[in-house]
């Protein structure tokens, strides 16, 4: 095994089919043996309060316990670890992140996808985490389509289309709208979807960068494209495990469009 790949689904996942993780995990054995997929299953619905306040931090404390079996009391090193997470597992998956930083441990990377966590990466953490070198990369699958996640006000529009994302944004919180922003708080911000990330020009600097896609907040485990969305998985973790050598931050194209 020569990375760790933790999957989290989002809310109302049906438990007895397999999940976009599980199809992952099968996917992922024949694609390279050597990315353990670990999953995190667990039952949530439409709740953002009671996910965020009480369910979240639970997972996220049980998730962490399962991710540091594989350090046995201090024996061993944490391998290469990379969360990718998708609308509530997002948030999940940040928690994670800071409770494993916090322990002392390195993540080597996010995949974000339609994340329901807020986007600025100066308050969410990821910006400080990446800077101290705790963080390897950052990366947000999004789609502007996002209807689920329609709640930032300063999107374009007019007035009324402004205030509609303001009622939403109310009834999402403590959701954030990631998945329909990409990330925000770059410096230089991150201004186009064309084009691949500007290199940082720092040899090992981490990569935060947003990925758009077509199709809305869950078309990437679409059956018709979730083959797509495993293969753009990969692609990532092998961009992350180069960029050892020399990352970039900013904004890139979508690689694969969905």
């Amino acid at each position: 095994m020569h990375t760790l790949l933790v999957a989290l689904h989002g809310i109302l996942t049906r438990q007895t089919d397999p999940s976009w993780p599980d199809r992952l995990d099968a996917w992922m054995a024949r694609r390279d043996p050597g990315v353990k997929v670990l999953k995190k299953e667990y039952a949530a619905g439409p709740f953002p309060r009671w996910n965020c306040v009480v369910k979240n931090p639970r997972l996220a404390r049980a998730l962490e316990a399962e991710i540091l079996l594989f350090v046995e009391n201090g024996r061993f090193a944490l391998p290469p670890t990379w969360l990718v997470a998708h609308s509530n597992g997002a948030v999940i998956a940040l928690r994670v992140t800071q409770r494993l930083i916090a322990r002392g441990h390195r993540v080597g990377g996010l995949i974000l996808t339609g994340a329901a966590c807020p986007a600025d990466v100066r308050a969410n953490g990821v910006w400080n985490w990446c800077q101290r070198g705790r963080l390897g990369a950052a990366i947000a699958y999004c789609s502007a389509e996002d209807r689920v996640l329609a709640g930032d006000a300063r999107a374009p529009g007019g007035p009324l289309r402004r205030l509609r994302a303001w009622v939403w944004a109310g009834l999402l919180w403590p959701y954030g709208c990631l998945g329909r922003t990409g990330w925000t708080g770059l410096n230089p911000p991150a201004t186009t979807p064309e084009g691949p990330p500007p290199a940082s020009g720092a040899p090992g600097a981490p990569l935060i960068f947003t990925r758009w896609f077509a199709g809305g907040h869950s078309a990437y485990f679409r059956p018709d494209q979730i083959e797509r969305t495993f293969e753009q998985i990969y692609r990532d973790l092998e961009l992350g495990r180069a960029a050892a050598g020399g990352g970039r931050t900013g904004d890139s194209g979508p690689g694969v469009h969905l």
